[in-house]
């Protein structure tokens, strides 16, 4: 993708690069860094975070499929538009100041867009926590044929797992489905009923799950 400077403010680029972090924008759109600055990266099927997020203003980079650049090229990229226009949705969603009219309605229409993503960030952040913590339960609960919980895990495990799956895929259609998000919910409270903190005979417990997220 060629990179115009936008006619309406040169200073346009400088101005949202020094603006707006790379990991602020990962998380705008929905895939935030984990602890080692690594995420998903939306340009492949990722399964394990391969996308490379460098603070200071070094931009983006994907390991598996090579993709890279800067924030702008980041949010260009994931939404399918020109350097310029991508730039000038960042201004507006991070309250750059910059020499571009923005009116009244694209500015409210920037932020509830902001919102969205943060909020959907925190729930893919969340559920996936959660999910991945209750099918380790759920796995060590198959193993054991007398474990009280073996039915459960028998029955419950391909769900789970499809719902980990879709998290991964298409985490806004896990969060517009209802059902789903009320089952991770269950889950949530599941998890504290089983094993949280209460294991006295060694077996995994909720505390030991929490260690590891």
């Amino acid at each position: 993708m060629r990179e115009s400077h936008s006619c309406k403010d040169p200073d346009l680029y400088r101005k949202v690069k020094e603006g707006v972090d790379i990991s602020q924008v990962a998380e705008y759109f929905g895939f935030p860094p984990n602890a080692k600055g690594l995420s998903l990266c939306p340009f492949h099927q990722d399964k394990k975070p391969s996308m490379k997020l460098y603070p200071n203003g070094k931009g983006f980079y994907c390991f598996s499929c090579g993709t890279g650049g800067d924030q702008i090229k980041l949010a260009a990229l994931y939404m399918g538009v020109s350097n310029t226009e991508a730039a000038e949705e960042l201004a507006v969603a991070f309250q750059i100041p910059v020499s571009v009219p923005v009116t009244y309605r694209e500015k409210r229409e920037a932020e509830l867009k902001m919102k969205k993503r943060y909020k959907l960030a925190a729930f893919r952040k969340r559920a996936g926590m959660y999910l991945q913590m209750y099918r380790i339960l759920l796995c060590e609960a198959r193993r054991q044929p007398d474990n009280p919980h073996f039915l459960e895990s028998v029955h419950g495990l391909e769900y789970i797992d499809y719902l980990i799956e879709c998290l991964k895929e298409c985490p806004e259609a896990v969060y517009q489905d209802e059902r789903a998000v009320r089952r991770i919910g269950e889950i949530e409270g599941r998890i504290a009923e089983w094993y949280f903190c209460s294991a006295a005979d060694g077996a995994v417990s909720g505390c030991d799950l929490l260690s590891n997220f």
